[in-house]
């Protein structure tokens, strides 16, 4: 794995937070003013499903700032173009603000409509606090970083500062193919006694905190007026996958640390598919075989996934699994893809029921594709005590992962009740929804079952 680092340095002074909604996505990222003013600079995204692509396609935005009592301190409305589509799909647009405040807590309301159209508003709401007094200003990061004034630069700064420009998105996403990270640090040396001595360190980290590159950003030697901590990251040889990138801006026996997420893709995903097996998919193919993927995804890229159309979903599927299916007879173990598609046909023939939903909907067929065939499965079509039929599925996953599913309809129709599944609910009355043979069944495999009424 090679990381290099490239490092610029100016003195000048002025920027985080980044935040979702429903709404566009909004990103706030905070800087001190002597003598207390915190500026703060927005960034946020018009999601391209909202817009149009034809050439008269432009939207409305809007944005609200008002303080603790609700009086409103900024209200600015404008107008932008949709930009052009790629590969036939509307592409999302970026759009940013400024405005700065006094020490309080303040609601920044942002809202998004394509132009005539109000009743297709969407606003994303967000709080922020003014930055403190400290000697650190928040991390920015960015596609890239460089002086506004290099001849050979064609970059679009979104955010400038003095001389110094960075490329800010609404999500720092890093593509393999241009595998560079930008991060952006502000130091003020008026509020630690007047000289900040010591170094800044960055760190990757991935998703389990683990650190899997760590380097020195700058060497701090007697700096005495605000100044910024800037430079591009090289990714290359880093994997896909959520990082967090963390300055730690370290001062005698005072360390400040401040971090920001970013996702790493793979190629195939930042260019879009030209070929290869998910390109070829009809869109009936994909809709029958990739519509249960959402089990497998959190919230954000399951609302990201459901807003795409085929072919962006198409390169999302290329680059979450990565793979693609292992040829017929080949002597390759099966990979992840391969693994999804088998589970996707069986949830499909076994789990179909007749309360109208697909077979992945269900709360068996959900779990199946979460969870795979359990190590052992209890069917209980008929209890002893008369009790609705039942299923225990079981599997060796941590301390022993179970699973209740119940017909209390008696058509078929499995409702999972009780899981000691921590991702999973259990229903407040489980234990008064079953019979004595559904409790004896999950104690014989090692349950502990909490006494009545506890």
């Amino acid at each position: 794995m090679r990381f290099r680092t490239i490092l610029a340095a100016v003195a000048l002074a002025l920027v985080p937070g980044s935040i979702s909604a429903q709404g566009p996505q909004v990103r706030l990222f905070r800087t001190w003013l002597p003598p207390d003013v915190t500026v703060v600079d927005g960034f946020f995204r018009v999601d391209g499903d909202l817009l149009g692509t034809g050439a008269q396609c432009a939207y409305v935005a809007t944005l609200a700032v008002r303080d603790s009592t609700g009086a409103t301190l900024v209200h600015n409305e404008w107008t932008g173009q949709c930009p052009p589509p790629r590969d036939g799909e509307a592409q999302a647009a970026l759009e940013t603000f400024q405005f700065a405040v006094k020490p309080a807590a303040y609601t920044v309301e942002v809202s998004v409509r394509p132009e005539g159209h109000t009743q297709l508003k969407r606003t994303t709401t967000v709080r922020v606090s003014s930055l403190p007094k400290t000697a650190v200003s928040d991390l920015v990061l960015g596609a890239r970083t460089g002086w506004i004034g290099d001849v050979d630069s064609t970059a679009a700064w979104t955010l400038r500062r003095g001389d110094l420009g960075v490329q800010v998105m609404s999500e720092t996403v890093v593509a393999e193919s241009a595998p560079n990270l930008a991060y952006y640090v502000e130091l003020y040396p008026e509020n630690h006694g007047g000289r900040i001595d010591g170094r800044v360190m960055g760190a990757i980290r991935r998703a389990d905190g683990r650190i899997v590159h760590e380097v020195v950003l700058q060497r701090l030697d007697g700096v005495a007026v605000s100044f910024p901590v800037a430079g591009n990251l090289s990714l290359e040889g880093l994997a896909p996958g959520d990082y967090r990138f963390e300055t730690r801006i370290e001062m005698g026996d005072t360390t400040i640390t401040r971090a920001e997420s970013f996702r790493m893709v793979s190629a195939a995903l930042a260019a879009g598919p030209r070929g290869g097996w998910f390109a070829a998919l009809t869109e009936s193919q994909l809709r029958d075989l990739f519509a249960p993927v959402v089990v497998l995804l959190d919230s954000r890229d399951r609302s990201r996934y459901e807003r795409l159309a085929p072919e962006g979903k198409r390169r999302f599927l290329a680059e979450f699994f990565g793979v693609e299916p292992t040829p017929p007879g080949a002597s390759k173990p099966p990979n992840v893809l391969d693994e999804y598609l088998e589970r996707v046909r069986v949830v499909s023939e076994r789990f179909g029921e007749k309360a109208g939903r697909a077979a992945w909907e269900t709360d068996r067929g959900r779990v199946y594709l979460l969870r795979g065939e359990p190590t052992s499965r209890f069917q209980r079509p008929v209890s002893r005590d008369g009790s609705s039929p039942y299923e225990i599925w079981y599997y060796t996953i941590a301390s022993g992962y179970t699973y209740l599913f119940v017909d209390e309809t008696r058509l078929g129709d499995y409702r999972l009740i009780f899981s000691t599944d921590p991702l999973q609910a259990t229903l407040p009355d489980w234990d008064r929804r079953v019979g004595a043979d559904a409790i004896d069944d999950l104690i014989r495999l090692g349950v502990r079952i909490r006494p009545p009424g506890q």
